[in-house]
Formats: C-alpha cells, structure tokens, sequence
C-alpha cells in the first residue's frame, strides 16, 4: 500500500548505529560500510522524514530534536525485528555458537548471565572456549575480549571498566586512615598479566593522594614480589573475601561480591582501565543467526558504550 511505504532498513540500522557509538565513522565500523555509505544513508533518511537527526561537530554526531524523540522507538522496532528474524532463521539453520573469552571474565561475568540467554533460546548450542590464547576464528563465532581486534575483525565496546583495590569487610574495618596500602599483603593471580592489572602501575598512579609520612620506605615493588599468587582469579577473591589481603581489580569482574558485601573497596582511589572488554568477531559473522541472536542480548546486558 503506497501510504504504508517505509524507508530502507539500511537506513534504519545505520541511523541507530551513529546514535549509538556517536559518531559516522565508529557506525560504519560497525556495520562494516564506508563512511561516505553511511552519511548516503543518513541523508536518505533524514530526506525521507523532512529534517536533520544530527547535529555534526568537532566531537562527533548528536542527535538533533528529531532524533532524539524517534531514536528509542526506531532502536526498540529494529531490535524487535532482528531477533524475530534470526529467531525465524535459527529454525531452519545450525544453531550453534562458540564464544572464546578469558577465564575471568567467563567465571565471574558471563556464565552467571549465559543461563539466561540458554532460557531464552533453548535450540542454540552454546560451546565456551575458556583461554588466554588469542581466538582463532575458524572455530570460534564471537570473542570477548580485551582491547581491539584489529582491522580483520569487527570490535564493538561491551564494558567501560575501573580498576580499584578490594578487601574483606573485616580487614576494611581496621585499616589505618593513611598508609593503609602497607597495612596487608597485596594479592595476585597468573593472569593478571593477560588482564592488564598491574599493581605498581595502579600505584604509581593513584600514587600522589597515597605519598605520605605513613608510606615512609614502603617499596611498592618489593610488595608486588612478595605478593602471594593464585592460579586464578576467583582463588585469589576466594582469599580476599577469606582477609588474606588486597585484591586489584576490574569494576566488571566485582560487582557481584561487592553487591553482596563478601568484598568492599578499600580505597578511594582508583583508575581506567588501561584495556576494556569488547566484543570481537569476523565481517560476516552475524549472518549465522545463533551469532546475531548473541550479539544483541550481550548489548542488550551491558547496555551502549559511547
């Protein structure tokens, strides 16, 4: 029926990717275009409506008025259609799906959610490869991992993390108002090296508000090597929650022991990470729908990184 002609998908799915990374050239990464392909898109669109979505700048593309009033029911509408799609989709193909991501992040992060996702699409098979090792995508569909995946492969930022130390309540409670970082062990585990948690980084950092008459011949280094070190990154929690000493950690990797009150942060001070988690996967890869399906309940549960 001519009154019930819509504009083009593509246009749709580029104007929701610009509002959601904030600019045209992190949306056409995503969506695997080129730049000039995206801004085409966007003034077919915004032709088609009879006004500007964006206001452009120095600092990248903000919705205009327009934008922001149509932008929660468009985002909403083309969620609703691409999981119908694939679910429709799924029937008929293999519904398969090998994520890879790191120890910690599958232990305290992901498997405590991906039973939700399993509940929710019951046919998709999902295989975790637990490593350190960079992924290798003939065998695997989707990586959450840490940093960008280079010009190969599709990145799309999942957390914005803090780095922060913690410790158990009981440990907190008694910690000296200054110089309280000498006041127990420093804790470590094997993979903090693969995370990109470094204990003499966090504190040369935060250092300043830490420099004190307290902190008098406190060596930093030394306490890094007489840190004890856990195979893993739940063991070395399990200790902290025990009152062995200080973890360091990422604010993702936490939040439910903080939330709980097993650990409580220790310290004011804090940083960003140096690295966040991102999602990682070939172009093309979301044309297997179990992949897209993913995709979209992982942005859905870390909600749009700017």
């Amino acid at each position: 029926m001519p009154n019930r002609v819509l504009p083009p998908v593509a246009t749709l799915q580029a104007f929701c990717a610009i509002a959601e990374t904030g600019g045209f050239a992190k949306a056409a990464e995503r969506l695997g275009l080129t730049q000039t392909a995206v801004s085409h898109q966007i003034a077919q669109l915004e032709g088609w409506l009879g006004g500007r979505l964006f206001d452009r700048g120095r600092h990248g593309a903000r919705l205009s008025a327009l934008g922001a009033k149509l932008h929660p029911d468009i985002s909403a509408a083309m969620t609703a259609l691409e999981t119908a799609l694939h679910q429709g989709r799924a029937a008929s193909l293999d519904p398969s799906l090998v994520i890879a991501t790191t120890p910690e992040f599958s232990s305290q992060w992901l498997a405590p959610r991906l039973e939700a996702f399993c509940r929710r699409y019951p046919k998709i098979e999902v295989r975790t490869a637990v490593t350190y090792q960079r992924p290798d995508f003939t065998s695997v569909d989707l990586a959450i991992w840490l940093g960008h995946g280079g010009s190969e492969l599709v990145t799309e930022s999942l957390l914005l993390d803090d780095e922060f130390v913690v410790c158990a309540p009981e440990v907190s409670a008694r910690l000296p108002r200054r110089g309280a970082v000498r006041a127990a062990p420093l804790l470590a585990y094997r993979g903090m090296r693969h995370t990109v948690l470094d204990w003499q980084r966090w504190f040369e950092q935060v250092g300043g508000d830490l420099n004190s008459q307290e902190l008098a011949g406190f060596d930093i280094g030394e306490a890094v090597r007489e840190a004890q070190v856990f195979d893993t990154f739940e063991e070395m929690l399990e200790a902290c929650g025990r009152g062995e000493g200080f973890a360091l950690v990422r604010s993702s990797l936490v939040d439910a022991d903080l939330q709980s009150g097993k650990l409580v942060r220790c310290f004011v001070e804090q940083q960003p990470a140096a690295l966040n988690y991102a999602m990682l996967y070939p172009a093309g890869a979301l044309e297997k729908s179990s992949v897209a399906l993913f995709r979209q309940w992982l942005l859905s549960q870390t909600g749009p990184q700017q």
